[in-house]
């Protein structure tokens, strides 16, 4: 993962101070500390995914809402600042459970007041719902975050597990990714950034795709209904320009990792993670049925970039699996399972923490 100081670049005039990450979850006086102009960013929390077992399918939490605007302060302006609360992860012993929802982040100067609020919670069996993405208000931008992935019909059997919705920072679609069709013992990735999780359209057992990236959605899997155990690609980073001053997430949508007690190398099959989800990306989808394979002790999604979403976890019939969790605003990955005792330790992936981001633009 890329450092803060990678969001942001230098501007001319006096040196500008390195942009400010609130994080306080109660509501507080912040104190500007020079005088010039401020870009404020303001971030809801994500909310968690649901979770679902006997073989039916659950859906990713919303990121939360993102709002942007511009003030001139002095040394002594004072604001309110309020801080989201990212949905908990839900599972330890629940059979099936909607996810729960991120809370607002709020900052207030004068008569003006940013909100952006908190995603909902993803969905579990027996509703055609999914998480979505909270609401903006008061900014020069207010955008809505991106949605859980969506999963086939009201009440299927395909135990589907869709990744949870990227906050929107450049009015794109960051959603996680969605099933069309059938799509067997499967999972998507969450949003990033720069686009959605990867899509599974007619899809067959054991398909998972990555998260979408800094700078571009993940893959899609297509009409593939008669391949077994296809994945696809996370989407790019580091090409799209950021708003905070700086040139470039560097976040690459993470790929996904598939885990299944027989014919591992014949399916390309993965039991180990890949490398850390950079900044603005959201995680890969991941899926598997595990008995005795080595080094598969345990299924745990990676956690989302900063702002990403987690990625939707299947398990056939093993305890201690998690979907991914968000870090900062994105929705959670949801969780689905066919098997397990009555105690599962299965969890869907917690949201993301809301946040302020203070940035100077220029110093006087």
């Amino acid at each position: 993962m890329g450092t803060t100081s990678s969001f942001f670049g230098g501007g001319g005039g006096s040196p500008l101070p390195e942009p400010e990450w609130l994080f306080q979850k109660s509501s507080y006086t912040y104190t500007f500390p020079y005088d010039g102009v401020v870009r404020v960013h303001v971030v809801g929390a994500g909310g968690s995914g649901g979770v679902q077992n006997n073989g039916y399918s659950a859906t990713g939490g919303g990121a939360g809402g993102y709002s942007r605007k511009q003030f001139t302060v002095t040394s002594s302006t004072t604001a309110t600042v309020t801080t989201g609360v990212g949905g908990a992860r839900v599972g330890q012993g629940v059979q099936n459970a909607d996810g729960n929802a991120g809370t607002a982040s709020t900052f207030v100067l004068g008569s003006t007041t940013l909100t952006a609020n908190g995603g909902t919670g993803g969905t579990r069996y027996g509703t055609t719902s999914k998480g979505l993405g909270g609401s903006a208000t008061g900014g020069d931008i207010n955008y809505t975050g991106g949605n859980g992935g969506a999963r086939q019909g009201q009440y299927n059997d395909y135990a589907q597990a869709t990744g949870g919705g990227a906050v929107n920072l450049f009015n794109l679609t960051t959603d996680g990714g969605s099933f069309t069709n059938a799509g067997r013992n499967a999972a998507t990735g969450g949003g990033g950034v720069g686009g959605r999780g990867g899509n599974i359209t007619n899809g067959g057992y054991y398909h998972i795709t990555g998260g979408g990236g800094s700078a571009g959605p993940a893959d899609d899997i297509p009409n593939s209904s008669n391949t077994s155990a296809a994945n696809s690609n996370g989407g790019a980073g580091g090409a799209r320009l950021f708003l905070f001053n700086g040139p470039f997430l560097d976040g690459q949508g993470g790929n996904p990792i598939r885990i299944y007690n027989y014919s591992i190398s014949s399916y390309g099959m993965t039991v180990s993670p890949p490398s850390t989800i950079g900044i603005g990306a959201g995680s890969g989808g991941i899926a598997g049925w595990e008995q005795n394979v080595p080094g598969a002790s345990v299924f745990i999604a990676q956690k989302a970039g900063i702002f990403g979403g987690g990625g939707g976890c299947y398990v056939g019939q093993h305890e201690g699996s998690s979907a991914g969790d968000a870090t900062v605003g994105g929705g959670g990955g949801a969780h689905a399972f066919r098997q397990g005792d009555s105690n599962p330790q299965r969890f869907s992936g917690k949201g993301g923490q809301g946040v302020v981001i203070i940035e100077y633009i220029e110093r006087t």
